[in-house]
């Protein structure tokens, strides 16, 4: 994705060009679905909440600063109408019925490696899928953006609407989260030293099975 191209897109449509809507849409859909998929557990909440944050994105473009990062405003206006709906769900509790993984959207890279990588690495993803799935929104957040979006430690603080200090807690006890999980499931770091977040945010360790 072009950065600069979707901020001028964005720019664009703040300035009333409903025309650019369409490639605007094509650039920002992939990532801002993933980043909804990884908000909900359930793939017909994260179709709503998707839905959701762009018809909020399109109602708030008037105040959008031209310059700043398109994406990442629309991560932030995605978490708040996630935040809304589960205010919501805690006045009007429902059945969700079934879940349906919306890390289904998650697809495994292609590679040459055969079938049993192709097993090895889907057996990977759900396991770190089941246990974001199982952290509070706060550690699961700070991580995704962080690891999956590579956001720098001060652009998801500007998202999350908080401090770097707590950005980086977050997102280390939800790596310790999560390496206890791959342990525990047969999973280990490349390196036996331990890993600790860089500067940056991400880790630099790739987990193998053991």
């Amino acid at each position: 994705m072009g950065r600069d191209e979707l901020g001028e897109l964005m720019a664009r449509y703040a300035a009333g060009e409903n025309e650019v809507f369409a490639r605007l849409y094509e650039l920002m859909a992939p990532r801002l679905y993933r980043f909804c998929a990884r908000l909900v557990t359930h793939r017909t909440e994260a179709d709503d909440l998707f839905q959701e944050t762009f018809l909020k994105l399109h109602r708030s473009r008037a105040t959008y600063t031209s310059g700043a990062s398109t994406l990442h405003w629309a991560f932030a206006i995605a978490r708040s109408a996630y935040l809304d709906r589960m205010r919501y769900r805690r006045r009007r509790p429902e059945q969700l019925g079934s879940a349906s993984d919306a890390a289904e959207y998650d697809r495994v890279p292609a590679g040459s490696h055969g079938p049993e990588a192709e097993v090895r690495a889907h057996h990977l993803l759900a396991v770190v899928t089941r246990e974001l799935d199982k952290m509070s929104e706060k550690l699961r957040i700070a991580y995704v953006l962080l690891k999956e979006e590579e956001l720098s430690v001060k652009e998801a603080a500007a998202v999350l609407g908080t401090s770097t200090d707590v950005v980086k807690q977050r997102a280390h006890r939800a790596y310790e989260q999560l390496r206890a999980a791959m342990e525990a499931a047969g999973w280990r770091e490349a390196s036996n030293d331990r890993k600790e977040p860089r500067r940056d945010g991400s880790w630099d360790s790739i987990p193998i099975r053991a």
